[in-house]
């Protein structure tokens, strides 16, 4: 009787403590959706502070964000990067102008530069790490992407290197030049996507096998060429992911 009862208690707590690991997942599944809702908010709000001529509103929105967050970091690493993608799918589906997006871009541009010496701290004045060459073809106009990447990467104890529309003849000067341990190309739409494939053939032909070459780059798979998986090691958005590749 006594081994019935005991396997019959084990049975009830077995069910109750089932019940509360359900209970504290639903609440953890409600918080999750709940901070994606909040920053979405502040997304659209921080997107709307940008656009604003409002120079006061942009500064003062800014300033809470670093307040609630407690940090500049999200700044750089969330809010920047994931604004100027909207600005673009914006212009995209004509929502806004073109001017309207270089204004953006511009501010954006400005918010880096503002913030990236308080982001770094100590390591602002820091070149150590491995080398790493991130490069925008001389066809890319936005290189708001590859800074920040840049900003973060060095942030995350890697030494970036970029080079904004340099020639192929200056490029090979330069790779020569250092042991870079990772290869970054970025694309920012189709037009620059063509010059990073041609960039990246001539990179496998005098890289080792095993430096990592990765390309920046947000389309969807569906319009990938076929050969630009066969070139690089990795797509990304996101500059962890590509220091990540460095052995």
């Amino acid at each position: 009787m006594g081994g019935h009862n005991l396997i019959h208690s084990t049975s009830e707590e077995s069910e109750k403590l089932s019940l509360a690991i359900f209970a504290l997942s639903e609440v953890a599944t409600k918080k999750i959706t709940s901070e994606k809702i909040c920053f979405q908010n502040e997304l659209d709000i921080f997107c709307n502070a940008i656009l604003s001529r409002d120079d006061e509103f942009q500064t003062q929105f800014i300033n809470d964000l670093c307040h609630k967050h407690n940090s500049t970091d999200p700044i750089l690493e969330q809010f920047i990067p994931e604004v100027a993608e909207k600005l673009g799918q914006m212009w995209k589906d004509d929502r806004i102008s073109f001017l309207d997006v270089s204004f953006g871009v511009d501010r954006l541009q400005k918010l880096v530069r503002i913030y990236e010496k308080k982001y770094l701290g100590p390591l602002y004045h820091d070149y150590k790490g491995p080398p790493v060459l991130l490069i925008l073809p001389q066809s890319e106009t936005h290189s708001l992407g590859i800074i920040t990447a840049s900003i973060i990467m060095k942030k995350n104890g890697v030494n970036p290197f970029v080079a904004l529309g340099y020639s192929q003849e200056k490029l090979m000067d330069l790779i020569n030049s250092i042991d870079f341990q990772l290869f970054g190309l970025s694309a920012s739409c189709c037009n620059s996507l063509d010059e990073c494939i041609q960039i990246g053939k001539k990179l496998r032909k005098i890289i080792k096998p095993e430096i990592p070459l990765v390309l920046g780059y947000g389309l969807q798979d569906s319009v990938y060429k076929p050969e630009i998986k066969k070139i690089f090691t990795k797509i990304t958005k996101d500059p962890l992911e590509a220091i990540n590749l460095i052995k």
